[in-house]
């Protein structure tokens, strides 16, 4: 069972529930600095994971070659315009640019983050859910911030984040049997390496295309699987 997805799903909704109801009785000061402790808690993440690389030079190309990939097919560019499309046909009557801009943030953040797409896959993989847990504490007081800002449909995001983890969490088991031990820690770095450049975001340190980077995922299980059978 994909245990962390549906936690982190359900916590969202949860989460952009309470926002819309609590509304402006949230203080600034706490909308506007909780994003960075957020942030601190996914380089910590990304810290621990990047720890375990087994070699870093498929680690490194995966990230170069993917994130070069990602870049040339405009990933995170072409899914913001759907986003964007898609919340305008929502909000047919409401022509709030400011709400409509963090719409687009929250369903990139909750849906497509680099954190959540590793999360599903390695969950997938290993069995342990323990980043999307520790991803859901996050998404909950995320979610109740932008439902004071954008109100309930924030909660809304919680149906694709479910339905795109489930996909993920349950195609990374037809894959678990081609997995040797080092290939497994080589995705885990890179996932690392790519939760650590989503927590640079969310703390307001450097914007990146995270979503960009999600090709080199399934990269570095190619280059680790070559590496360690001709360069070990």
């Amino acid at each position: 069972m994909p245990v962390g997805v549906l936690v982190n799903s359900f916590v969202v909704f949860l989460g952009g529930i309470f926002g819309a109801v609590l509304g402006k009785k949230i203080s600034r000061d706490i909308t506007e600095h909780l994003p960075s402790a957020f942030g601190l808690v996914a380089i910590a993440i990304g810290i621990n994971l990047i720890i375990k690389v087994e070699s870093l030079t498929p680690v490194a190309l995966a990230l170069i070659v993917g994130t070069i990939m990602g870049e040339l097919a405009g990933m995170e560019q072409k899914l913001k315009i759907r986003i964007d499309r898609l919340v305008k046909r929502t909000k047919a009557n409401d022509h709030d640019s400011e709400r409509t801009e963090t719409l687009i943030v929250v369903i990139v953040l909750f849906c497509f983050s680099g954190m959540g797409i590793f999360g599903a896959l390695n969950e997938g993989f290993t069995g342990d859910s323990s980043v999307l847990i520790t991803k859901s504490i996050l998404d909950f007081f995320t979610a109740i911030i932008f439902g004071a800002s954008a109100g309930s449909l924030v909660a809304l995001a919680a149906i694709p984040q479910c339905l795109i983890g489930a996909a993920l969490f349950f195609s990374a088991g037809f894959v678990v049997p081609l997995l040797s031990t080092i290939m497994m820690n080589d995705f885990r770095g890179v996932g690392g390496i790519i939760t650590f450049a989503a927590g640079l975001k969310v703390a307001g340190i450097k914007s990146m295309r995270i979503i960009n980077m999600l090709p080199a995922l399934i990269l570095v299980l190619l280059f680790s699987c070559y590496w360690a059978r001709f360069m070990a």
